[in-house]
């Protein structure tokens, strides 16, 4: 399906199918997250564990492996079962699979396979070694998925039973503003909360217009619906001067929402921001890599893994 026809028909922002990538160590915290939101949406879950091998492995040539991969699979199969079991107990539809190879490739394809229309994983790691090798792959799944990545990072609260009523979408106002302010309004609209939409201007913003407070007041104005539309949405614009992390937690904050909604961007300054935001924010992130934005350059990658 094309993200055209996505948009249309509401799959992205009410997909049937969600991808959850997990360490197995944040299931704990993945799950919550994952059942709201497939409740939300009648979806199915599939809880996706890769092993990669050349982790496994002791490196020294003609030694033994020191973890049998196979007996490994196996037991990470019967602890998913286990955590799932309570999730199908409550009547949704969910399946577990364990991959071996790179972690964002076995996400790739298993995201490709089911079609599905939503990837959630966490944004942080533990220590050491593992938080780095954890980092790497949210990463890679961010910067290059095709379909909303969702991401719940440490400072993540439990979903609420209360359910989705405000949701935050900051934007630069870019060429590529308008799919993931679509996004937004499509959320919006699906779970029938207040958006917001928040233009930070700061000192990195660049030349006018982007400055002009008036500017940026007409561009959210044309990234709401109009007023004569059926959509019953509710949307607020939001103009503030300051950095752009800040502004952004500060007002995810001050209206409780439940959801940030970002669009990727192509300079490696709104890079740092946005990556910044998801591991800082105590709501889930959902970022969309829209069709119009490139795959990051290396170096625009290790600029990001600084914050991971």
């Amino acid at each position: 399906m094309s993200i055209q026809n996505s948009f249309q028909s509401g799959n992205l922002a009410a997909p049937d199918t969600i991808v959850v990538a997990t360490d197995l160590a944040d299931l704990s915290e993945l799950l919550p997250h994952a059942v709201a939101q497939a409740k939300a949406s009648n979806a199915e879950l599939h809880i996706v564990h890769a092993i990669n091998t050349n982790k496994v492995f002791v490196p020294e040539l003609g030694m033994v492996p020191s973890v049998d991969p196979i007996r490994m699979a196996q037991d990470t199969r019967m602890k998913m079962e286990e955590s799932v079991f309570p999730i199908r107990e409550q009547g949704l539809r969910c399946t577990i699979e364990v991959g071996h190879g790179d972690p964002s490739d076995i996400v790739a394809e298993v995201t490709k396979k089911t079609g599905a229309q939503r990837v959630i994983v966490s944004s942080h790691g533990r220590t050491g070694i593992k938080r780095m090798i954890l980092g790497s792959v949210a990463l890679k799944i961010l910067t290059t998925s095709n379909v909303p990545v969702c991401t719940i990072g440490p400072h993540c609260h439990a979903p609420s039973g209360a359910g989705v009523k405000t949701l935050l979408h900051p934007t630069s106002l870019g060429p590529d503003a308008e799919p993931s302010a679509k996004l937004a309004l499509d959320l919006a609209h699906h779970y029938r909360a207040e958006l917001t939409l928040l233009h930070v201007i700061a000192p990195d913003s660049g030349m006018e217009p982007y400055l002009d407070p008036q500017y940026a007041f007409a561009n959210l104005e044309s990234l709401s619906p109009p007023s004569s539309s059926d959509s019953h949405v509710t949307v607020h614009k939001r103009v503030v001067a300051g950095d752009k992390k800040r502004e952004v937690l500060r007002e995810a904050e001050a209206i409780h929402a439940d959801f940030i909604v970002l669009g990727s961007h192509s300079d490696s300054g709104s890079g740092q921001t946005a990556y910044s935001v998801l591991v800082s924010a105590t709501c889930p992130v959902l970022s969309f890599r829209t069709a119009l934005q490139p795959e990051l350059s290396s170096q625009q990658k290790d600029k990001y893994s600084v914050l991971a």
